[in-house]
């Protein structure tokens, strides 16, 4: 009798998962499914946008942004440097507009010029990064390959841009400029500003940055708020050099960013992937020092990854996984393996 309450405690129970396990998260019958042009990695990054009254703060418009890297800009003078695409959540494939990033002539018009004879924007890549704040604030699109040149140099710095919650262009962010580049890759000439990034609730840009320093990378922490007069207009960073820095040459530190309160309540952590340091992969978490010490930020933890070649921190992100309503820091490793899953 009792083996046979245990059977069927035992199928009533695998009866139950697999009902349960069949139930979808997904509606997979009607997709919302964007074309863009061939050839142009339509859809290397996206990210979701919705438009608020700034009234009532009622939805207006939903949009799915995408990037498009080696898509035709608006800009004129230009060739596959990169697109924006704003496309409504509709059953249509081909109802895509591109967005005004590039050449702006005057903050209200529409009417764009070329590149300066400064600036190489063919191959820029812009799209290869794009972030929402949120309902009803900003967003922010990348160029990691942007190159500043002169007569006798050429360095790719990067560049991302700022756009007001209805994307019209609303600023252009340069870290990299100004820094040091007599030694070239060495140095700041090859930041590579843009890779990844992200805009915080508190209207702080954090963006990834690879290429400095022989590649070990950094990332840059600012503010982007409307409030010119009252924000802070410091460039915050992580230490590059001897005996700070956290990494070894040639970890791409930067290729992903994220943040959030994860080791102490009121205090926030930028963490930045670097998916080739120490073999396996690590994930620098930083903070800000106290003003006015330093623009310097401070390292404050360095998770290793488990396996050599893994990437260890190629992708990383925030959300709250086991709901105790503080945030967790999740890290993607895609080329870990396991020999007896495959």
């Amino acid at each position: 009798m009792d083996l046979i309450k245990t059977l069927l405690v035992f199928l009533f129970t695998l009866t139950f998962l697999f009902y349960f396990c069949q139930s979808f998260n997904l509606e997979s019958r009607l997709p919302v499914i964007k074309k863009g042009t061939d050839g142009t990695y339509f859809g290397y990054s996206v990210a979701e946008h919705q438009v608020l009254n700034e009234i009532d703060e009622k939805v207006v418009d939903n949009w799915l942004l995408v990037g498009a890297p080696l898509g035709k800009n608006l800009q004129p003078g230009t060739n596959r440097s990169g697109a924006l695409w704003k496309c409504p959540l509709s059953t249509y494939h081909d109802d895509c507009v591109q967005v005004i990033t590039d050449g702006k002539k005057t903050i209200e018009g529409n009417d764009l010029l070329p590149p300066m004879k400064d600036e190489i924007k063919d191959g820029q890549w812009l799209g290869v990064t794009v972030r929402s704040q949120g309902p009803g604030r900003k967003v922010m699109v990348c160029a990691h390959r942007y190159i500043s040149k002169g007569d006798d140099f050429q360095w790719g710095r990067g560049l991302c841009h700022t756009l007001t919650q209805r994307l019209d262009y609303d600023d252009s962010w340069d870290p990299c400029r100004g820094k040091t580049v007599e030694r070239a890759h060495e140095q700041y000439g090859y930041c590579q500003a843009g890779t990844s990034g992200m805009l915080l609730e508190d209207d702080t840009a954090l963006i990834g940055t690879p290429g400095p320093y022989t590649w070990r990378g950094t990332v840059f922490v600012f503010s982007v708020s409307d409030d010119f007069l009252n924000r802070d207009k410091s460039y915050y960073y992580g230490p590059l050099t001897e005996p700070d820095v956290p990494v070894d040459k040639y970890s791409y530190l930067g290729m992903s960013v994220t943040a959030g309160y994860f080791l102490k309540e009121g205090k926030m952590y930028y963490a930045a992937g670097a998916p080739r340091a120490n073999g396996t992969g690590q994930v620098v978490l930083y903070t800000k020092l106290p003003k006015p010490i330093a623009t310097l930020m401070e390292v404050s933890l360095i998770l290793n990854g488990e396996q050599f070649a893994s990437s260890f921190g190629y992708e990383v992100a925030t959300a709250d996984i086991n709901g105790d309503g503080k945030p967790d820091l999740l890290v993607g490793a895609p080329f870990y393996f396991n020999k007896d899953a495959g």
